[in-house]
């Protein structure tokens, strides 16, 4: 079965690391964390291409328009799970908008900001349309604003004159500038020189249709807002630690378990049959999961410092991960000696 747990715990936030993500107006992999009815993307903070040796080394350099890797899956683009045509901002023609990046994990490095007039919500952008339109940023006066350290970055953009469309592509791109490579040009190495990391967000928004409200989808015709999942102020999920996702010991071969099993939320599960339950030493915990090779669980809210995680318990195998409808709720507290532990 799948477990939502609750986890309280200091130590879990302190060795998190992620990236960034464009929250506002948000990107269609963050969009469910504000209310928007479309599929959640736990690891919206980890659009970066597949990863550097997915983009330099197999794909020559090339990304999807929105982070996806190059070869696919294209998630966040058009045809893709995240792509439904949910316009989350609607502004006037030459306005100056507003945006909001949340840094999580700062590698240095520069922002951009595009924009691809498209009125076909279905109709994948191309590099070239989004080439036409790279915005300005007010505060830094230029196409670039440098990142300095993690956290949230609130800035202005100034949208081009004579751009209506009922559903622009806005494109954040973050190039980053924290790795040692070798400047092309002048064959000079440098930290930031060379192939860097990339991350991206793409929002769909309305220029000059005042008739299109945030929450409306182009494709369904229908509004898919409600309330949102996090509240201003409220920190947004850290991904799980590795040493957390993994356990203690190492896969076994011939075991017959499947060692990286496709954990996703619970649906249709009722709060009313919850179980509350106070685990104060992690190995008691650990001991609810038969399978110790897998990877139990992914954070999706935070309040404070207690996290909302799914975690899956029972055997792990396709014929049982098809059947499974009953969930449980945990209160679990996790003390700083665990992490600790695994680490020996």
């Amino acid at each position: 079965m799948f477990l939502a747990v609750t986890i309280g715990t200091t130590c879990l936030l302190g060795v998190v690391t992620g990236h960034g993500r464009l929250i506002e107006p948000p990107s269609r992999s963050s969009m469910w964390r504000y209310g928007y009815r479309n599929p959640p993307n736990y690891n919206d903070n980890q659009l970066y291409c597949g990863g550097v040796q997915i983009q330099y080394e197999v794909n020559k350099g090339r990304c999807g328009v929105c982070g996806d890797p190059f070869q696919g899956p294209l998630d966040n683009e058009p045809g893709g799970k995240y792509a439904n045509g949910i316009i989350v901002h609607s502004t006037t023609i030459g306005a100056i908008m507003p945006v909001m990046v949340e840094i999580t994990a700062s590698h240095k490095g520069y922002m951009e900001f595009r924009l691809c007039p498209n009125d076909d919500p279905q109709k994948r952008i191309s590099e070239e349309c989004l080439n036409d339109f790279v915005l300005t940023i007010i505060e830094s006066k230029s196409t670039r604003y440098q990142v300095t350290t993690s956290g949230k970055y609130k800035l202005k953009l100034q949208l081009p004159d004579g751009v209506k469309c009922r559903a622009c592509v806005l494109q954040w791109k973050y190039n980053t500038g924290n790795s040692w490579g070798v400047d092309p040009t002048t064959n000079r190495g440098c930290i930031g020189c060379g192939n860097q990391e990339q991350f991206y967000g793409c929002a769909d928004i309305a220029i000059g249709h005042p008739d299109i409200e945030p929450g409306y989808s182009l494709i369904t015709n229908q509004m898919s807002k409600g309330e949102p999942i996090f509240k201003p102020g409220v920190p947004t999920p850290p991904l799980v630690p590795t040493e957390l996702e993994t356990w203690d010991r190492p896969p076994t071969p011939d075991s017959g378990e499947e060692v990286d099993p496709a954990i996703v939320p619970s649906q249709g599960g009722s709060s009313s049959n919850a179980v509350y339950k106070v685990y104060k030493n992690f190995l008691d915990f650990q001991s609810q999961f038969p399978n110790k090779y897998a990877r139990p669980c992914v954070c999706h809210s935070c309040v404070g410092k207690t996290c909302v995680c799914e975690c899956f318990q029972g055997d792990i195998s396709a014929s049982s991960t098809n059947s499974l409808q009953s969930y449980l709720m945990l209160t679990i507290l996790v003390f700083s000696y665990v992490l600790q532990s695994l680490a020996l």
